[in-house]
């Protein structure tokens, strides 16, 4: 594979108005069963929406209205030239609009020469003659301009399929770059959204000086984030100073929530480089300095309560002239009339709307065909007209093409009580095989709360024996989980409740007997009750006390008085004040000690993770069984040799104490376990 070091760049990524990311050329009976639909599919993975016409790429004569929209509605175009690619005049056409358009143009030589493409020899003289005996040499000068511009253009070149996956994954990490620097990726098809903008953009009115708290309420899943992103779009280029904090009611309660969110809101909003912090006090100086300071654009999305905004700083009479917040939340009560000037309610998308949305996942187009266009409007209606439930049902028709399949699955729907998502989410899960049930439950119920990076989700559950690829594929085209910025997977909380709920649903009045413990109190309620049974796969032991910051505190105090009054007595007390409130810290911090034999009944335990935890007693009573293990901060100073004699495949000691892994060096090699993402202690001894 070769690739040189520019690319054309003629316009930037595009907003939220296109409808496409990429728009793929092609000629079909050249790649369209190879490499080009390794490429769809790859993209695909990595929510990019790809344009591409599966039919006409094997005509020649005009090129559809279709086609050229799509070409005007989509941010880069990946061009794929092939040997027969000039002998139609539907992709040379193609192609000059592309051109035309002043698209990026991403393109591929598929086995071919680049300087045969810009001189139109080779493989593509004898082709580009012929149309120019047949349409004439002022037509077909414009198809040879095309051509010679992109043979210019440096892209990658396919030489053998050796090469294929690597050149697949630089094509793929090429565009999510270019796109990283357009505004929000809103959604993969962003339908009935032009009218809310409007009414949006009314209620902010960006030329009035006043500042504006708007407030989003509206129910899980009906699109109150796609709309805040796409606001936020509209409105990013009217402030210097902006900032989207995403699902802040999730954030808020994990430990030390707080703080990562005001950090961040501080770090995006500060020209310079600000010192992170550690403390309720210092944070909310700096915010209220920047917020009377600075014009800002701020969005909070999926507020649960007013205590979260009052923790984040967010006083109407703060803000300075200009400044825009949009608070979205479920909960009318997070938007006292004190706080917010007004409030939009989100409302469901129309009929024609929810059609179109739902055609576009279930069929890959605006508007279904004549055979499936009464059930697709029988479906839409069954769902209420709810953006999530219209998603993840059209993405469990897509690889239906039967009439009698999506009867049976309209017959489910309507089985179901009104506007119930949940229930609506549950079909798509039900479809899903036993391996695939398996893995959605553990992303759901226990990594999703471990941030990890998909590449080491996939570690684990390959891990347990599972074929993880595939079965992130199958998830991924059904809409149940999504790979966004720097391949972190996300999961809509609507559809995470709904696996949770699965799992709740398995041992109501007895914890034991559930197959996924994740909550800390039910943690503790099986461990120290000793009502581990073989029912249990996966359990995560994270017993830290969420800790939450005080409005001012003694040793802020005992520091403003030695200050303003220096002396030794105020010298005394502030080093009094610090050292106990160190002292207190370091008792909130401290490990909760577990006993290794609460363990021992779990037979069937393949995932475990310990967090804020110091382990007591032999280890011989962890399970065998158990495949994954995550000890973060492992206090350890050399591992336990019974784990050699376990089925462990992956363990993850990342920051931990291990000075000594003598011993394991056969296990290693035998790639038995993984020793993901280790950092050892300075005296480690291999």
């Amino acid at each position: 594979m070769e690739q040189s070091e520019d690319i054309s760049e003629s316009t930037p990524a595009a907003a939220f108005r296109l409808k496409w990311d990429v728009f793929l050329s092609f000629r079909g009976e050249d790649t369209r069963n190879r490499f080009t639909d390794l490429l769809y599919k790859a993209l695909f993975a990595k929510e990019i929406r790809v344009f591409r016409d599966n039919d006409g790429m094997d005509r020649g004569d005009q090129i559809a209205p279709s086609l050229l929209e799509a070409i005007e509605d989509s941010a880069a175009a990946v061009v794929v030239i092939s040997p027969n690619y000039a002998s139609s005049r539907w992709c040379l056409e193609e192609l000059a609009r592309i051109c035309e358009s002043r698209k990026l143009v991403l393109p591929v030589f598929f086995e071919v020469d680049p300087s045969d493409v810009r001189r139109q020899r080779g493989p593509f003289k004898e082709g580009i003659e012929s149309l120019e005996a047949k349409c004439g040499v002022e037509e077909v000068k414009r198809w040879r301009n095309a051509m010679a511009r992109v043979g210019g253009i440096s892209g990658w070149v396919y030489k053998n399929i050796r090469e294929e996956t690597h050149l697949i994954e630089s094509v793929v990490k090429r565009i999510m770059d270019k796109l990283k620097n357009s505004p929000f990726v809103v959604a993969p098809y962003t339908v009935g959204l032009d009218f809310p903008i409007k009414e949006v953009m009314e209620l902010l009115d960006v030329t009035q000086n006043v500042p504006q708290v708007l407030g989003f309420l509206g129910t899980g899943g009906i699109g109150k984030t796609t709309l805040a992103k796409a606001v936020y779009n509209e409105l990013a280029r009217h402030f210097g100073h902006r900032s989207f904090i995403s699902n802040v009611r999730e954030n808020f309660d994990k430990p030390d929530g707080l703080l990562l969110l005001q950090n961040k809101l501080v770090k995006d909003l500060s020209t310079s480089s600000a010192r992170p912090f550690d403390n309720n006090n210092a944070f909310m100086a700096t915010i209220r300095r920047i917020f009377q300071e600075k014009r800002v654009l701020l969005v909070l999305d999926d507020v649960d309560n007013v205590n979260q905004l009052t923790k984040l700083a967010i006083r109407r009479d703060w803000f300075s002239e200009g400044s825009r917040i949009i608070i979205s939340t479920r909960n009318r009560d997070a938007l006292p009339a004190d706080l917010v000037n007004k409030i939009y309610e989100v409302r469901q998308l129309g009929s024609s709307d929810s059609l179109k949305l739902f055609s576009y996942y279930a069929l890959g187009r605006e508007k279904p065909n004549d055979t499936f266009l009464k059930l697709s409007e029988q479906i839409v209606s069954a769902t209420g007209g709810l953006p999530l439930a219209l998603q993840v049902f059209g993405s469990f028709l897509f690889d239906k093409r039967k009439v009698e399949e999506w009867h049976d699955a309209l017959e489910k729907l309507k089985k179901i009580r009104p506007n119930h998502l949940q229930d609506i989410l549950r079909i798509s899960y039900d479809a899903l095989d036993d391996e695939e049930k398996c893995i959605f439950l553990d992303i759901s119920c226990l990594l999703l709360n471990l941030e990890m990076k998909r590449e080491n989700i996939i570690d684990a559950l390959k891990g347990c024996g599972f074929r993880a690829e595939i079965a992130f594929t199958t998830l991924s085209k059904r809409s149940l989980i999504k790979v966004i910025e720097e391949d972190e997977l996300w999961m809509h909380d609507q559809i995470r409740d709904m696996g949770r709920q699965i799992v709740l649903q398995e041992g109501y009045s007895d914890i034991g007997k559930r197959s996924r413990i994740w909550d800390r109190g039910d943690v503790l309620e099986v461990l120290k009750g000793q009502k581990g049974t073989r029912c249990i796969q996966g359990i995560i032991v994270d017993l830290a006390v969420k800790k939450h910051t005080r409005i001012i505190s003694a040793r802020t105090i005992a520091l403003n008085d030695l200050l303003r009054s220096p002396s030794f007595t105020a010298a005394l007390t502030y080093l009094k004040e610090k050292y106990k409130e160190y002292f207190q810290r370091r008792a909130e911090e401290c490990e909760v000690i577990v006993d290794t034999k609460w363990f021992k009944s779990m037979v069937n335990l393949r995932m475990l993770q310990f967090s804020n935890v110091r382990l007591e007693g032999d280890f011989k009573h962890i399970p065998p069984a158990v495949k994954w293990l995550q000890w973060k901060k492992c206090s350890l100073r050399s591992l336990p040799s019974v784990f050699l004699d376990s089925e462990m495949a992956v363990l993850d000691l990342s920051e931990s104490k291990i000075e000594s892994i003598s011993g394991w060096k056969w296990f290693w090699d035998r790639r038995k376990v993984c020793f993901s993402f280790m950092t050892f202690s300075e005296n480690r001894k291999f």
